[in-house]
C-alpha cells in the first residue's frame, strides 16, 4: 500500500480547526471547561493555528486519575487545546492513512460503525455458524491493560509504513511519547491508534 504524504497541512487549515473546535465543545462532558474555552473561541483557534503552522506543538501536562466502573481503570484527560490537536491529528492524518487498511470487522472508533455495527456483524456470523456447524463456541474476552501494554516503538514502526509525511509523523510521535510506555485510556480519539488491526 502506498504511504500517505502531504497530511500535515490539513491540520493547519483554519476551517478544519474551527470544525473540530465546535465538535469537541459539543462532545466534552466538562461543560464548565467548555464554556471557558468557548469564551475566547477566535483567540484559541488562532493559537492552535499558529502553533501548528510554526510546527511548535508540544503536548501539555496530563491529568491522570482512576475510576472504578466496574473495575479499576487509569484514565487520562487533557486540556482543551491538546484535545483539539488530538482530534485534528486523528481526523486529518490517522483517518486517511489507517482506515483503508483496517479489517472490516474492526468497528472501534470508526464513522458509521461502533457498537450497533458490531452487534450486526456478530449476529451475521452467528447465523452463518448456525447453518454451517451443529456445534460452535464463541469466545468472549477482554485483554487486560490493553492500552498500557502497547509497545510504542512497534506502533511507530507500523505508522511509518503507512505515513510518509515527516511532519505528520513527528506530531503523532510527540503525542504517543507523552507516556514512557503504552497508551492511556481516553487520551486518543477517533480513530484510536490503539485500534489498528491491519489486513
Amino acid at each position: 500500500m502506498k504511504r500517505k504524504d502531504n497530511l500535515y497541512n490539513n491540520i493547519c487549515k483554519l476551517e478544519n480547526i474551527e470544525k473540530v473546535f465546535n465538535e469537541i465543545c459539543r462532545n466534552t462532558k466538562n461543560k464548565k471547561r467548555v464554556e471557558k474555552y468557548k469564551q475566547f473561541k477566535c483567540a484559541n483557534i488562532y493559537d492552535v493555528y499558529n502553533t501548528l503552522k510554526n510546527k511548535e506543538y508540544k503536548p501539555g501536562k496530563l491529568n491522570v486519575f482512576e475510576i472504578y466502573e466496574p473495575k479499576k481503570r487509569r484514565i487520562v484527560s487533557q486540556e482543551m487545546k491538546d484535545k483539539l490537536v488530538n482530534h485534528l491529528v486523528a481526523r486529518y492524518i490517522l483517518y486517511p492513512s489507517i482506515l483503508p487498511c483496517l479489517i472490516d470487522e474492526n468497528v472501534a472508533s470508526r464513522k458509521n460503525m461502533g457498537t450497533n455495527k458490531g452487534i450486526k456483524l456478530a449476529n451475521k456470523y452467528r447465523k452463518i455458524c448456525n447453518i454451517k456447524y451443529k456445534r460452535y463456541y464463541i469466545l468472549k474476552c477482554d485483554i487486560s491493560k490493553f492500552f498500557a501494554s502497547i509497545d510504542n516503538y512497534k506502533l511507530k514502526e507500523k505508522l511509518k509504513k503507512r505515513i510518509k509525511d515527516k511532519d505528520a509523523l513527528k506530531i503523532i510521535f510527540n503525542i504517543i511519547d507523552i507516556e514512557e510506555a503504552g497508551l492511556s485510556i481516553r487520551l486518543y480519539d477517533k480513530p484510536s491508534t490503539s485500534h489498528i488491526l491491519f489486513k
